[in-house]
C-alpha cells in the first residue's frame, strides 16, 4: 500500500500577511526614529556645550548723530543636523546698568557641522540716551540671547554677557574761561579746551562753542579745528571777543562737535 502524499501547508490569509509586513515596517520605522532622535539629541547637546565667542568690538561716530557699536558672535554647529530658526537678541547697558540700545538679528539657519559668524550692529543716540559715552571711559556690557531649533525637534537657547571697554572720544572734557582782557582795543576772553581722545577713532572735525552768561546771554562764540588721533590728548587756547556788557562769570560753555555732516551736542561746562 502506497504512503499518503504530504499535505501542503495552508497559506496564511492575506490580511495576516499584510499585518505581519506592517509590523516589520513599523519596527524599522521605530528604530529609525529612535536613531534620528538620538542623533538630534546628541547634536543639541553638542550645540549647547560649544560656547559661542564674542568678537572684537568697534565704535564710531555715525552721520545720523549716534555712536555705532559693532561686534560679532561666532557660533559653530558640531552636530549632525542643522540648526533652524536661529535668532539673536541683544542689548547694551552702561556702567550704571542703564539700557543704551537693543536689537535683534534676522532668523537664519546653520548647517550641520558648520560655523557661522553673526554680525551685530547697534546705534546709540548719544544726545538722547547717555552723553557720558562722549566724555567718560567705562565698561559696556553686551547681553546676548539666542534661540533656535535643532533637527526640527529640540528647542535650544543660549545666553551670554561680555564686558567691552569703551573709550570716550572727549574723555575728561574741560573748558576753562579766563578773565576778559583788552587786546588791541577789543575786549577778549581766553577759552581753553582740553580732553583725551580715548576712543578707537580720531576726532577730525570742528568743535564749536558758545560762552553763555548766567542770565542766558551769549557773550562769545568760537570754534576749535580738531584733528586728534585715537589715544591722543588735546589742549589749546584761543581768545574770542566778548559782547559789550556781558559777564561770563557764573555762566557756562555750550559746545557741539561737527564732523562729516554729523552734529553731536556735548555736555555743558559750568564757568566758576
Amino acid at each position: 500500500m502506497s504512503s499518503p502524499l504530504p499535505r501542503a501547508r495552508p497559506h496564511p490569509p492575506g490580511i495576516y500577511r499584510a499585518a505581519r509586513a506592517l509590523r516589520r515596517i513599523g519596527t524599522i520605522i521605530t528604530v529609525l526614529v529612535i536613531v534620528f532622535v538620538g542623533v538630534v539629541a546628541f547634536s543639541a547637546v553638542q550645540v549647547v556645550r560649544d560656547h559661542p565667542q564674542v568678537g572684537q568690538s568697534t565704535s564710531a561716530l555715525e552721520p545720523n548723530g549716534t555712536v555705532g557699536l559693532a561686534t560679532s558672535l561666532a557660533l559653530s554647529n558640531p552636530g549632525y543636523v542643522p540648526i533652524q530658526s536661529f535668532q539673536l537678541q541683544f542689548r547694551i547697558t552702561n556702567a550704571t546698568g542703564g539700557l543704551l540700545a537693543a536689537d535683534s538679528t534676522p532668523v537664519t539657519t546653520i548647517g550641520a557641522q558648520a560655523a557661522a559668524t553673526v554680525p551685530i550692529e547697534l546705534y546709540v543716540p548719544v544726545s538722547a540716551s547717555d552723553e557720558s559715552l562722549l566724555t567718560t571711559d567705562q565698561n559696556l556690557t553686551w547681553h546676548v540671547w539666542g534661540n533656535a531649533t535643532v533637527g526640527y525637534l529640540f528647542p535650544v537657547s543660549l545666553g551670554i554677557s561680555a564686558n567691552k571697554s569703551w573709550g570716550a572720544p572727549f574723555s575728561d572734557l574741560a573748558f576753562s574761561v579766563g578773565t576778559p582782557v583788552m587786546v588791541g582795543g577789543t575786549l577778549e576772553v581766553p577759552v581753553q579746551l582740553s580732553f583725551d581722545n580715548d576712543a578707537s577713532f580720531a576726532d577730525a572735525g570742528d568743535l564749536e562753542f558758545q560762552v553763555v552768561s548766567s542770565g542766558g546771554a551769549t557773550c562769545s562764540t568760537g570754534s576749535f579745528d580738531l584733528n586728534v588721533a585715537a589715544g591722543a590728548a588735546y589742549s589749546n587756547t584761543q581768545n574770542v571777543p566778548v559782547a559789550t556788557g556781558c559777564d561770563p562769570a557764573g555762566g557756562q560753555v555750550d559746545a557741539e562737535y561737527l564732523e562729516g555732516g554729523t552734529t553731536i551736542p556735548l555736555p555743558p561746562q559750568a564757568i566758576p
